[in-house]
């Protein structure tokens, strides 16, 4: 299991991200914050927003519209290109034939 126990703002959309075995993880979040077509994630591309995280259940997350799976964070997946949260509006798309 991936627990957060520990989430510091590193500056510039980056957490400072200690698990319950140690490791730490700096985690760029802009990239992910900035190509987010869905607004409940989009809208912490302000700062004072973003800054506004918590970690409940060692999880982190804004609000009650945003998290990310501590796997992803330990592993930096939500960074990678290929990243399920960055194609999911393109399976989307792909399921309902939307039409932007």
């Amino acid at each position: 299991m991936y627990k957060i126990v520990n989430a510091e703002y590193a500056g510039d959309y980056k957490l400072l991200i200690t698990f319950e075995d140690g490791q730490k993880r700096l985690a760029d979040f802009y990239r992910f914050i900035s190509k987010s077509l869905h607004p409940s994630i989009h809208k912490y591309i302000d700062k004072t927003l973003f800054q506004q995280f918590e970690i409940d259940d060692y999880e982190i997350h804004w609000g009650t519209q945003f998290d990310i799976d501590p796997y992803d964070i330990y592993y930096g997946e939500f960074e990678a290109d290929g990243s399920p949260y960055l194609t999911e509006i393109e399976a989307l798309k792909t399921q309902y034939e939307l039409v932007e």
